[in-house]
């Protein structure tokens, strides 16, 4: 039996040590049965140590003096990549909060108070599960779609032996990551992400990846600085060293810089453009780090501190700059073809909607900000997969581009179309948690209008995507798809795991998110905790009236159809066969021709070069206003 500092060893030290190997091994078929077997043994390891919990360990003396070296080697490792590339603003930022590590040590370290250094409790353990089931998924798929992508990769590349190096050792820094209670600890991990990110992004080595790196590490660098300077005021203030402990002194000014840390990790307005920038990276990160883990660090954060919110004025601003996000970040996703720009949107407004949730910081917001975490892990990170496996095939990103995938990738397609409806279509928990989400956001008026613009954005944008994928016509036999076995099989299973998951909604909230809740905020007002359990009523009704509906639509559908009855709509001449494209005629002169449609994206209107400056600005304006409020 595992001790639960073994536990934590395992989670940090499986997955380093297994992208060490893998870096290390330079055949290529060796390595991936490397990459396959860590990610297999991290999943192992992070259920068993979820089942194990809760629990805390406190480290002994060795303990911070071995994180500061480490943050140290960290800080010093950006300046050396920032140094070579010229990036002096990042240069200047490492060096602040290199003197600002340093302040804290010899000023306060003398003083400081013990805590756990490390604490597996159930929000902790929700961010695990996450990382070392679904990260270790898109890890394997990874060994797939790195093999197919080295066909076409420019020259510039850097090797697959780094790439799995750092995508394989991310999943132990993640979890070190979620797993700190201590500041310092908490930095090491917070700047490993960061690094990992900025290499990650720049792997394909062009000037369009290196300049997005160096975006990355800049916005991300500004929260380095945030984070740390929080620790230093924290130290200061009683010897504080701790995440608990900063909530257990409501300590206003180290939590609003947190949250402002917490905002750039995870791509808040006005912090966004760096994971719009991040997805010129290879699919799996843009799947693992930028979707499904490294910026749920950030909420993450934020949820974390949300109980010491309550009763203070920087609730309303946290609520508020969220709410914003995510309207505005579901509006510019209309305007986009580009898929991986959809889906970089659409992330960036639902981690708002987690920050507004934790924002409004009652029960029923709370457990709708964990139930989105959950989902949106999940199914964004499937869409993200399939996006990859989809541009392989087709070589394009283009959402225009796709109307005939159901017939070319009949399995992508309806796997694809599969993670999109459980991000807006009942019985699933996306839907469920948004609902739960406008209900909570009630007490709080224009937050409340903000969440349900949003809202009605995503389902335009879902829609229309959806629609688009569907515009093939009929075809009575669908050829068998070919694709990597790693890539295929991940697939089918992340998609099996999101639809039931989805589906089971109503038991993960009555097991696992409402008792969370309750926990949480255990002083709150009989009001809110009686609407925290009247959202269970509200989940159940999908459950049952869904299936139905559906057993009814393939009744009426389905089950009456008759490829007999089948004819191709006259279009502007003679039907043409042709078996992959959707709609053919002979046009001129008998030339074969295919109709065009398109979808509306509202260019003009939501013009995404000429809304995102106001949007920048009026977002500076309330991240200023989170240290701003707090003089009042």
């Amino acid at each position: 039996m595992l001790t639960p500092a073994n536990y934590v060893l395992a989670l940090i030290g499986v997955p380093l040590v297994g992208g060490v190997l893998a870096c290390a091994v330079p055949w290529r078929g060796v390595r991936t049965v490397v990459v396959c077997l860590t990610a297999t043994l991290t999943a192992l390891v992070g259920v068993l140590a979820v089942i194990a919990g809760p629990f805390s360990i406190t480290c002994g003396a060795w303990s911070d003096p071995t994180a500061l070296a480490l943050e140290l080697l960290l800080i010093g490792v950006i300046v050396a990549f920032a140094w070579e590339a010229r990036a002096w603003l990042i240069v200047l930022l490492a060096l602040v909060q290199l003197g600002l590590c340093l302040t804290e040590q010899f000023s306060a370290g003398a003083h400081l108070l013990a805590t756990p250094t490390f604490i597996l409790d159930t929000l902790s353990s929700i961010l695990v599960i996450i990382v070392c089931v679904i990260g270790a998924l898109i890890v394997v798929y990874a060994t797939g779609y790195m093999r197919e992508h080295a066909a076409h990769a420019p020259r510039t590349t850097a090797g697959d032996r780094r790439f799995f190096l750092v995508l394989v050792g991310f999943l132990g820094v993640m979890n070190g990551l979620v797993l700190a209670n201590n500041l310092r600890w908490l930095a090491v991990f917070w700047e490993s992400t960061t690094l990992c990110s900025f290499l990650l992004i720049g792997h394909e080595g062009t000037a369009e990846a290196r300049a997005n790196a160096l975006r990355a590490l800049l916005i991300n660098a500004f929260g380095g600085v945030a984070l740390s300077l929080a620790a230093l005021l924290a130290a200061h203030r009683g010897g504080i060293t701790s995440l608990d402990g900063i909530m257990s002194a409501q300590a206003l000014v180290p939590m609003a810089l947190l949250c402002i840390a917490a905002m750039t990790k995870s791509a808040q307005f006005p912090f966004q453009s760096w994971l719009l920038g991040a997805m010129v990276a290879p699919t799996p990160v843009s799947a693992l780090l930028h979707s499904a883990t490294m910026v749920k660090a950030g909420s993450y954060l934020i949820l974390r501190l949300a109980p010491a919110f309550a009763g203070t004025r920087l609730l309303d601003v946290v609520a508020l700059a969220g709410g914003f996000t995510f309207a505005i970040a579901a509006a510019l996703a209309v305007s986009q073809s580009n898929a991986k720009r959809v889906l970089a949107y659409s992330t960036i407004s639902n981690l708002g909607l987690i920050v507004a949730c934790a924002g409004i910081a009652t029960p029923l917001a709370y457990a709708a900000a964990i139930m989105i975490l959950c989902y949106h892990a999940a199914s964004k990170g499937l869409l993200f997969l399939c996006v990859g496996a989809i541009e392989q095939k087709i070589g394009s990103r283009d959402i225009e581009d796709m109307g005939s995938l159901l017939y070319t990738m009949p399995l992508t397609t309806v796997i694809t179309l599969t993670g999109m409806l459980t991000m807006l279509m009942p019985p699933f928990g996306m839907l469920m948690s948004k609902l739960m989400a406008i209900e909570a956001a009630i007490e709080a008026p224009f937050v409340l209008l903000l969440v349900i613009a949003g809202s009605a954005l995503t389902v335009f944008f879902w829609a229309k995507w959806i629609g688009r994928m569907q515009t093939v016509s009929y075809h009575p036999h669908y050829p068998r798809e070919t694709m990597p076995f790693s890539m295929s099989s991940v697939l089918v299973v992340l998609c099996a795991l999101v639809a039931g998951g989805g589906v089971a909604s109503i038991l993960v909230y009555r097991t696992l998110i409402e008792p969370m809740a309750l926990h949480t905020f255990a002083t709150a007002s009989a009001h809110t905790i009686a609407a925290l359990h009247a959202a269970g009523n509200l989940l159940s009704w999908p459950v049952f009236v869904f299936p139905l509906l559906a057993a009814l639509a393939w009744l009426w559908t389905i089950a009456r159809f008759n490829p007999a009855h089948v004819r191709l709509p006259y279009l502007a001449g003679e039907n043409y066969e042709e078996k992959e494209l959707s709609y053919a005629f002979l046009s001129i002169k008998d030339q074969p021709a295919v109709a065009w449609t398109t979808s509306l994206y509202f260019k003009h209107t939501l013009n995404e070069l000429r809304i995102t400056p106001w949007a920048n600005l009026i977002a500076w304006l309330l991240v200023l206003s989170l240290l701003g409020v707090l003089g009042m």
